[in-house]
């Protein structure tokens, strides 16, 4: 690849999305640092009051420019003016390639795809079954809003000059010859020196259940503070739980649960935080409510917990339960079962030996098979193709041969 040290001669690639934060690890971590360092010139414009400066100006960190715009409250304002303002930024950017991680920004991108911008659709989450579980759309109003997602994601994949689909069932909804599989696996050299760098205790003295990500109902928060409660073999085991809480009143509810005085409750954690409560944990709790959008999904902290190699409780659903079968590492269990939950957090306490193994085999299925470090190569690749007929900067040798089709 070409020097690319003078930014002036780089391709200029803008991230933007109106919903993530400044430490999101698929989008900064993952793709912004990564592409940075693959020699691109990359801009992340998110909604994060913690990175805005008085005189408008980014804040540089890991080779990415942050351009932040103001993060208002409510889901009102965030649809009215957050997308507004997040695009505005994005096009004062000047790229040459535009990214977007969120549907509510596919107006954006079809403005910039007639303004003769080269644009990426990144789909995280399979948005027509996700309206189909949301509590707040009437049950007859349901099916509707999800055929208009779907269609209204067709069209804007046809439009695109790329889709990024994080699942294979993802990918399946957006015009294959457009469309690449960039699944969010975890970091190998991220949580490789996990252990020494937190100066962990020995796994069997660890007493940490972790339970990371956003804090909500369907995500069995209620039941993970129940079941620690039933753990009573082993009165030391806690529960360290890191990820905004969705709502005061649940965190009410679980406050008012007999397991609470065995929860650590240690909000918002960024990348450092999270591998702190990873090094303490014996044990990492994947848990979701039985929905079909939970049954089909690839969450990223049972890769992350691999990584960091400590052994899996995961909910007994066909993707995961394949994933801890074939590299046996963890137990699978009914999520809403407490008593189940409980059973298995007590097993992998009474067989500290056992468990480890666990631990060292899913880490292992990580370095062979569920890297990012393999994920970036592809979504390189989407790169260098899409802008091989329009730059001369890109080099002909990393362009693939052939379109890069769901996995």
């Amino acid at each position: 690849m070409p020097d690319r040290s003078d930014r002036s001669d780089r391709v200029k690639v803008v991230h933007l999305t109106t919903t993530h934060f400044a430490d999101d690890a698929r989008i900064f971590t993952k793709e912004c640092v990564g592409l940075a360092q693959t020699g691109y010139d990359v801009a992340l414009v998110i909604p994060d009051n913690r990175y805005r400066t008085d005189d408008g100006r980014p804040i540089r960190r890991q080779g990415v420019d942050i351009v932040a715009v103001e993060r208002p409250v409510g889901l009102l304002p965030r649809l009215l003016k957050t997308g507004f303002s997040v695009l505005r930024a994005a096009i004062r950017q000047k790229g040459d390639v535009y990214h977007f991680h969120d549907p509510e920004l596919i107006p954006g991108g079809l403005l910039l795809r007639l303004m003769g911008k080269t644009v990426i659709y990144d789909v995280h989450e399979d948005l027509p079954r996700d309206l189909m579980t949301r509590a707040w759309i009437p049950l007859r109003l349901r099916p509707v809003l999800a055929g208009v997602a779907r269609v209204l994601e067709w069209t804007a994949g046809k439009a695109m000059s790329g889709v990024v689909a994080a699942t294979p069932i993802i990918g399946q909804r957006f015009p294959a010859r457009k469309t690449v599989l960039v699944q969010n696996f975890a970091m190998a050299a991220e949580f490789a020196d996990a252990n020494a760098e937190g100066g962990a205790p020995p796994y069997a003295e660890r007493r940490g259940v972790a339970f990371v990500g956003t804090i909500t109902e369907t995500r069995c928060a209620v039941e993970v503070v129940d079941a620690i409660g039933k753990v009573g073999r082993f009165p030391q085991a806690t529960l360290l739980m890191a990820g905004s809480m969705g709502s005061a009143e649940l965190q009410k509810r679980m406050e008012a649960l007999p397991g609470w005085p065995r929860v650590d409750y240690r909000g918002r954690q960024d990348r450092a935080g999270v591998k702190r409560l990873l090094v303490e944990s014996r044990v990492g709790l994947v848990l979701y409510h039985p929905t079909r959008n939970y049954q089909e999904a690839q969450p990223v902290k049972l890769f992350e917990y691999m990584a960091a190699g400590i052994p899996l409780i995961v909910a007994d659903f066909p993707y995961m339960r394949g994933v801890v079968e074939e590299s046996r590492c963890g137990l699978c269990v009914p999520p809403c079962d407490t008593d189940a939950v409980a059973a298995a957090i007590d097993w992998i306490f009474a067989h500290p030996e056992e468990a480890e193994a666990m631990g060292q085999r899913g880490r292992e299925a990580i370095r062979a098979r569920y890297s990012w470090e393999n994920e970036q190569r592809t979504l390189v690749q989407l790169y260098e193709r899409i802008l091989a007929p329009r730059s001369p900067a890109v080099p002909s040798g990393l362009v693939g041969g052939t379109t890069e089709k769901p996995r």
